[in-house]
């Protein structure tokens, strides 16, 4: 388990910094044109070419094209939406942004994509692409994803292979993804290398879970596929362990830091909601990761070893009545951590409510045996469904 919890990688670059510092709500305040922005570095996104910024903005659930300005204004120059978030308007938001500024076609990477399956059809996909491109406002998509995948079927799709060879002829689409965070992701990343059809990886990766994905992830850069990377920040739980960021030390910025160190990892893709995240992100690709910073990450590493669900599922065959053990603690995660407490509450309810947390009560818990981290499965769950079944979404 101790190999669960620290990233040998993660090791080496504590005992590296022994000695020195080591290679939705309130937008807040606007910016300042006296303010001094560090200076964005940017980063070759594999064997595409494409110049990525190490800070990408990453738009799950942020339609605000003031937000997009800034983000450009401070050198961010690669965007990750979907065509799927928000019903269509953070790409209708983003179009916007750029068609106001005047920002050149080629100075901006463009992430979208959505869940496709094989059930899917050719020209439906083809459709899809259309679609993007209407409300990016543009005539490339330079990254299309097969996003949420969870499972090495959801990778290799013929129908999406032919769609996107098809667009890329006709000059719609640059490079091919697959993304996704779900517990599966190992594998998927293996299909994606085995495929030989994709391009770029944006999937999630942090510091506590998965180890064996940093050798997936250079095998994969060997290949010439690019890594972006998302949900650095391992739950961002930091409310759970007391006074995590005494001294003046930023949990957001630390993890950020922890990620580019990984020189697979081409861009790190953050969801801001006001300008302060902007300026706090864009401020830590100007430093190193240092000592306080890798203590800080240790520290919540070992407090939250067996509290942090992965979302692995793999206790979930355990549950007699196939509870989405999952899909409810990540849609805790959203109400608690991440500010989005009307969203998760409705992701809640739309769930079968067979698959709901609301006998987990009088179930004796065959679930915490089963979970590999040695979490308490059942007791989150209880309070989950406590937290989430409120009537008012």
């Amino acid at each position: 388990m101790a190999r669960m919890l620290d990233r040998r990688r993660f090791l080496a670059l504590g005992a590296a910094s022994a000695g020195a510092a080591i290679g939705c709500g309130d937008h807040g305040s606007p910016p300042t044109s006296d303010a001094a922005p560090a200076p964005m570095r940017y980063r070759t996104l594999g064997g595409t070419g494409l110049r990525v910024s190490e800070v990408a903005f990453g738009a799950h659930g942020v339609d605000n094209p003031t937000l997009m300005a800034a983000a450009l204004e401070a050198g961010i120059n690669t965007f990750c939406t979907s065509g799927n978030y928000m019903d269509g308007r953070e790409e209708e938001a983003l179009g916007e942004t750029l068609s106001r500024i005047g920002t050149p076609r080629d100075k901006v990477v463009i992430l979208t994509g959505n869940a496709l399956r094989r059930g899917d059809t050719a020209e439906a996909m083809l459709a899809d692409i259309d679609a993007s491109l209407g409300r990016l406002q543009t005539d490339v998509i330079d990254v299309y994803c097969n996003a949420m995948v969870g499972a090495p079927e959801d990778v290799v799709i013929d129908p999406l292979f032919e769609a996107f060879e098809r667009a890329r002829a006709a000059g719609k689409v640059r490079h091919l993804a697959i993304a996704g965070h779900h517990g599966g992701m190992q594998a998927c990343l293996e299909a994606g290398i085995e495929a030989g059809f994709y391009d770029v990886f944006f999937t999630k990766f942090d510091f506590v879970s998965y180890p064996d994905q940093d050798e997936i992830l250079t095998r994969a850069d060997e290949r010439g596929i690019g890594t972006m990377v998302f949900k650095v920040n391992a739950g961002n739980r930091v409310h759970e362990v007391e006074e995590l960021e005494a001294g003046g030390l930023s949990f957001q910025q630390a993890t950020v830091k922890w990620a580019l160190t990984n020189s697979f990892v081409a861009s790190v893709a953050v969801t801001f909601t006001n300008f302060d995240q902007i300026r706090e992100c864009v401020a830590a690709v100007a430093a190193p990761i240092d000592r306080a910073e890798v203590g800080m990450l240790r520290r919540y590493a070992d407090e939250m070893r067996h509290r942090y669900c992965r979302f692995c599922a793999a206790c979930e065959p355990s549950c007699p009545r196939r509870v989405a053990i999952a899909d409810i603690n990540r849609h805790e995660m959203y109400h608690s951590c991440y500010g989005r407490e009307s969203e998760a509450v409705g992701w809640y309810r739309r769930l079968p409510e067979t698959r709901s947390a609301g006998g987990c009560d009088s179930c004796p818990g065959w679930c915490d045996a089963a979970c590999p981290f040695g979490r308490e499965v059942r007791p989150g769950l209880i309070a989950a469904h406590r937290l989430l079944n409120r009537q008012e979404a």
